[in-house]
């Protein structure tokens, strides 16, 4: 890799731009080993008849546990500190500023610079802190909403807040690791941190966890360490199977500094074969509470910001986790195995969502989340053990909220609550449906790198109707206002694959209609005017007929149609191999929208 800093300022990221402390290069890597076979024995290879199938994939050339400096071999594990795994003290950090906040400070973290030399779509999904992206393929990402705009792919081009960051093939960008306190820890827990904090960064298209088996967390994994007064040394281990299969397990582990909740849920597991629309039927594993019946998705979580809320897991068969995909509590409560532990008892998450302030663009946590189990992950997640996860605003006086509307953020537009809508897409590939709880731990190749999608589906509804009970949720008929508070749409990607959202008229005409107001829970904002507040939102500005998206993502956005009458929304799922032309549809789904 070619890395070309300003020959003045060499710890920005371009003249005058955003200041790092430190920054990285990770140089995400794929291999098929098939390819490299027939190119070593000079055999013609047509990537359009026979599309390459990676069985592993790497950060800088080290993959799982040796790409978290966890193996046997200390130089090995040296250099994985060295090239790959941030770390460094919390400190406060201001978006609308990234310079120096003063002597001897860095108000903006680390700097990420990612590049994708592989052939598959990467989703790189931080714990503990969202990053700001700021460089798309040499491009710095406008900061002012104004010059802020969605491209003709789909893809929004502002600066911005995000869990996961989508990377294409021989596409490169760079995003900023804040290092900052995590927003949603109990304060008693971060009064009481004394040691290293452990968080891991794994790709989200999951197939890439794989190392020709599922032994996760294997495949394109790495990680960051928020410092503490002190860093105990970890244990380290023989293989990758070896660390794979002696995740820390407890069985009934202790809520630490647990409090009187403002809000809980109580979630045990069950499996059942369950029928789809299009008539197949599927063994899933889910969520369920005492109330939902056993469906998919898991029943709706929601809460709003500054409740202390609480989230018990009973797995009657196990063990299972619940990591709450976009919270950042401390690691204890982010429900990743080898940072913390997996339940086989039971054990209650304990997190508070951090409230938003009008105009600030670092604060606040309303918006889409899920959840989902983090014990091999690359499979539960695949086979049913997630759902959706809202977080509302607390509402300030400057933005009072008449009845019957809502916002998505403390400052953001008023929206309609009876006709906010939820689509979740989600692919099955069913030859994983087949395979048992623990496939791939030990090691064995069972096939999770190949994930070849042969049922679509778009999953959701009207969040006001309910979920309904032992069946899958899905939209038969969707409506949206054109007068009155607009309709909120949130869209969660549950699949493993690129995906396009579209809107139309009914003939397929396409209809500039979605205002995005909102990425992976964090508010679109105007950040170019440093030091000074912009409660404006940009909801009316990103306006487009078409969003793309890869895995995990989520989006929430009002839906403006010019008038009443017929349109669709059509989603479109492709390959994470790109052909020559780029994506491969795979396939497309439509659901019917009333706009009156």
């Amino acid at each position: 890799m070619l890395v070309v800093v300003p020959a003045a300022q060499r710890w920005r990221l371009s003249e005058g731009g955003a200041e790092f402390e430190r920054q990285w290069l990770w140089i995400c890597q794929d291999v098929d080993p098939d390819w490299g076979r027939r190119a070593q024995a000079g055999e013609h290879i047509d990537p359009e008849a026979t599309p390459p199938v990676p069985r592993y994939f790497m950060i800088n050339d080290r993959s799982g546990y040796a790409s978290l400096g966890m193996s046997r071999d200390a130089r090995s594990n040296e250099a994985a500190h060295e090239d790959t795994l941030p770390s460094g003290f919390p400190r406060r950090v201001d978006v609308r500023d990234l310079s120096a906040g003063g002597p001897g400070t860095v108000r903006s973290g680390q700097l990420l610079r990612c590049v994708n030399a592989g052939v598959v779509v990467h989703q790189l999904h931080f714990h503990g802190n969202h990053v700001w992206t700021v460089r798309r393929n040499g491009v710095d990402f406008p900061r002012d909403g104004l010059l802020g705009l969605v491209d003709a792919e789909g893809h929004v081009l502002l600066q911005q807040w995000e869990d996961v960051v989508e990377l294409d093939p021989r596409s490169r960008k760079e995003t900023l690791l804040p290092l900052k306190k995590p927003p949603q820890v109990v304060e008693p827990v971060w009064a009481a941190r004394t040691e290293d904090w452990h968080y891991p960064m794994h790709c989200h298209a999951e197939p890439s966890q794989t190392a020709a088996g599922g032994l996760y967390p294997g495949g394109m994994v790495a990680g960051w360490v928020l410092a503490g007064r002190v860093s105990p040394p970890h244990h380290t281990y023989r293989s990758q199977a070896d660390f794979a299969s002696d995740q820390p397990k407890e069985d009934d582990p202790r809520t630490e500094f647990r409090q009187r909740p403002d809000r809980s849920f109580e979630r045990d597991v069950f499996g059942r074969r369950l029928r789809f629309p299009d008539g197949a039927e599927h063994e899933m594993w889910s969520f369920e509470s005492e109330t939902s019946g056993r469906g998919f998705p898991a029943p709706v979580i929601r809460m709003t910001e500054n409740e202390l809320v609480h989230v018990r897991v009973k797995p009657s068969k196990g063990p299972h986790t619940i990591h709450l995909h976009g919270m950042e509590p401390d690691p204890r409560n982010d429900g990743v195995g080898h940072t913390s532990f997996e339940v086989s008892g039971s054990y209650t998450y304990q997190f508070r969502p951090d409230a938003g302030v009008p105009g600030d663009p670092n604060e606040g946590s309303a918006g889409t989340y899920f959840y989902h189990c983090h014990v091999n992950t690359v499979l539960h997640v695949q086979m049913g053990m997630v759902g959706p996860m809202l977080v509302d605003p607390v509402v300030h006086p400057s933005f009072p909220v008449p009845a019957g509307a809502r916002r998505p953020f403390v400052d953001g537009p008023l929206y309609d609550i009876a006709t906010e809508l939820m689509l979740v897409p989600y692919a099955v590939d069913p030859t994983w449906h087949h395979l048992n709880h623990a496939a791939g731990l030990s090691g064995e190749d069972v096939g999770l790198n190949r994930f070849r999608a042969r049922h679509f589906y778009v999953l959701g509804g009207h969040l006001a109707q309910g979920q309904p009970k032992d069946r899958v949720w899905v939209p038969r008929q969707v409506r949206a206002n054109v007068s009155g508070h607009p309709t909120l749409l949130r869209v969660l990607n549950l699949n493993f694959i690129p995906t396009r959202v579209r809107f139309t008229r009914a003939g397929g005409e396409p209809v500039r209609m979605a205002s995005l107001v909102a990425h992976d829970g964090r508010a679109y904002r105007d950040t170019v005017r440093p030091g000074s507040p912009l409660p404006e939102d940009l909801g009316n500005r990103l306006v487009t007929d078409r969003l793309a998206f890869g895995a995990a993502e989520r989006y929430d956005m009002l839906l403006l149609p010019p008038e009443a009458g017929p349109y669709e929304i059509h989603v479109d799922w492709f390959d994470w191999v790109p052909g020559a032309a780029g994506l491969r549809l795979l396939a497309t789904r439509t659901v019917p929208l009333t706009a009156v």
